[in-house]
């Protein structure tokens, strides 16, 4: 009887550790087929369903001019899309999903703080790389982690440059702050304190709202009463569209008020939904002008969405996964056509410290001068105009 026991605990403690251990022996096997999965989770439905499909678009455009040339030493590379509606919950479902029966190599294209902060746990458990996140979250940069390559600038860039501007360009004091009541908000909440607090000042005022809703409400009446000469915006499209019309409107608020926006806004539609509106608005992107940019990159971009979109038009969201889908093709073309899932991840490490603007990388046409950075612009006579360039 001793001995049955003493056996069951054995085997009980062998399948514990092969279960522990499975993940890193499939990660030694070298990748075989024709076709590498993506798996990207999106709000594909929904109030932020123009950021999913615009996001899909731009890495789309480049990964079928890619696979009509040949691919990558041979492989094509294919997205599979699960709608999440901007929903955790789904979110989990859906990445367990991709894992376990789609079989992804990576997971791609992730979009919004909320969503990745609860795939990022998945992702680490069952080490698969997480790349391109459309999210600026800090604890996708810091500590870094091995399985993780952001293509854009992190929330607290926005956040330094747009303080930066507003303080030292034109000399405001008295800063105010929207944001989305979540995970991506709070996290901005602590950044823009923790900006203005280096310049030895305060928030004036803050309001929030429920993510997914139009409940601005409560946010502008606190707003109102702390006479604001800024009011720095952490939050999506329509609710932040909604606020700025209500807030011209009111006769509580200056009217020389400005708004400072931060990527997660589409400039165009907010654009579009204040009836063409921009006056004291900045926007804070980490991609060049979809529209004016004469990068050669960006160039590339607008002729391949005439080629495959011809209907749809440019924006910084198409562009950015656009710049996503070139970055992690150029990972699998560093590594050549044998891998490991493990050689990828090693050399995601490598990759992400040649992000910057001097580095060259030998598989790039041509060095990009769009990753990283964060830009200002505003809207005049129906265009973006980039503003406070610093040198």
């Amino acid at each position: 009887m001793m001995k049955d026991n003493f056996m069951r605990k054995i085997l009980g403690f062998f399948l514990f550790s092969l279960f522990l251990l499975l993940p890193y022996f499939l990660s030694q096997n070298k990748f075989e087929g024709d076709t590498i999965r993506l798996g990207m989770s999106g709000p594909f439905s929904g109030g932020l369903s123009s950021i999913g499909k615009e996001f899909l678009q731009g890495a789309q455009i480049y990964f079928s001019n890619l696979n009509e040339n040949g691919g990558v030493y041979g492989r094509t590379i294919e997205i599979v899309t699960k709608d999440d509606r901007y929903e955790p919950k789904i979110a989990i479902e859906n990445v367990n999903e991709l894992i376990k029966q789609e079989k992804v190599f990576a997971l791609f294209g992730i979009i919004g703080t909320p969503i990745a902060e609860v795939v990022f746990p998945i992702a680490k458990e069952k080490r698969i790389p997480l790349v391109g996140s459309y999210s600026g979250a800090e604890f996708l940069r810091n500590p870094q982690n091995p399985i993780v390559l952001n293509a854009r600038a992190s929330d607290l860039d926005e956040i330094e440059k747009l303080v930066k501007y507003y303080t030292q360009e034109l000399k405001y004091k008295k800063f105010a702050l929207f944001y989305q009541n979540d995970a991506y908000g709070r996290a901005g909440l602590n950044g823009v304190k923790s900006a203005l607090e280096k310049r030895n000042l305060t928030l004036v005022g803050e309001g929030s709202y429920k993510r997914n809703t139009l409940s601005i409400g409560n946010a502008l009446y606190e707003i109102e009463h702390s006479n604001p000469e800024v009011v720095l915006m952490i939050g999506s499209t329509t609710p932040v569209a909604e606020f700025i019309k209500r807030a011209k409107k009111s006769t509580k608020i200056r009217k020389d008020i400005q708004f400072g926006l931060f990527s997660f806004v589409e400039p165009r539609a907010l654009i579009r939904m204040l009836q063409n509106d921009g006056e004291g608005i900045i926007f804070a992107q980490v991609v060049p002008s979809p529209w004016t940019s004469e990068v050669g990159e960006v160039e590339i971009y607008r002729g391949l969405m005439k080629k495959y979109f011809p209907k749809e038009e440019f924006s910084h969201v198409s562009l950015e996964g656009f710049f996503a889908a070139r970055m992690i093709t150029e990972v699998f073309k560093t590594i050549g056509r044998d891998f490991t899932k493990e050689d990828f991840i090693k050399e995601l490490g490598n990759f992400s410290k040649t992000l910057d603007e001097a580095s060259t990388s030998k598989n790039r046409d041509e060095t990009c001068k769009c990753l990283h950075r964060v830009h200002l612009s505003e809207y005049v006579e129906g265009d973006f105009y980039s503003v406070w360039e610093e040198r």
